[in-house]
């Protein structure tokens, strides 16, 4: 062990171009071949377009992965916060993005593939109320959250 101190991973942000995010994350995977060249991790977030995060050493490190890589824009690599990114990587349950009017379908259970408008939201009994598209008159159907999809929100 020498004296020296190891630098602690740092996230820094990655400017591509919107829609080739993952093939310029497969292209860094390629040219990281261990973890002794100082990178960590390569992130590709669904919710944020046009950019690829990489777990690294140094800026210079990732500077040096990026170099040359097509689609990587030519701009400053950015530090970014660990818990600015965790934010993104949380996935949230289904009844807290649900509000009344949205579109949704049931995809599990006795009544699944019917789909309907969210007449109702019981947060605490975690059950959405819907009425189903289809019906003929209204019939309100109560299901838990986690047995639907949204298909449209409201005013989406």
């Amino acid at each position: 062990m020498s004296g020296e101190a190891v630098p602690k991973p740092r996230f820094f942000m990655v400017k591509v171009t919107a829609g080739q995010e993952r093939n310029v994350a497969r292209m860094l995977e390629s040219r990281a071949t261990s973890p002794k060249e100082g990178i960590y991790s390569i992130l590709v977030l669904p919710g944020i377009k046009g950019y690829v995060f990489v777990e690294a050493e140094s800026k210079e490190r990732v500077s040096l992965l990026t170099q040359g890589i097509r689609h990587v824009k030519a701009r400053a690599i950015m530090p970014v916060k660990k818990e600015e990114l965790m934010a993104h990587l949380l996935e949230k349950p289904v009844i807290e993005v649900l509000s009344v009017g949205d579109f949704v379908e049931i995809i599990s259970g006795p009544l699944q593939g019917i789909s309907g408008k969210v007449i109702r939201v019981d947060k605490p009994k975690n059950e959405v109320t819907i009425e189903p598209a289809d019906a003929a008159f209204p019939l309100p159907i109560s299901v838990p959250a986690d047995q639907v999809r949204v298909v449209k929100q409201r005013g989406v």
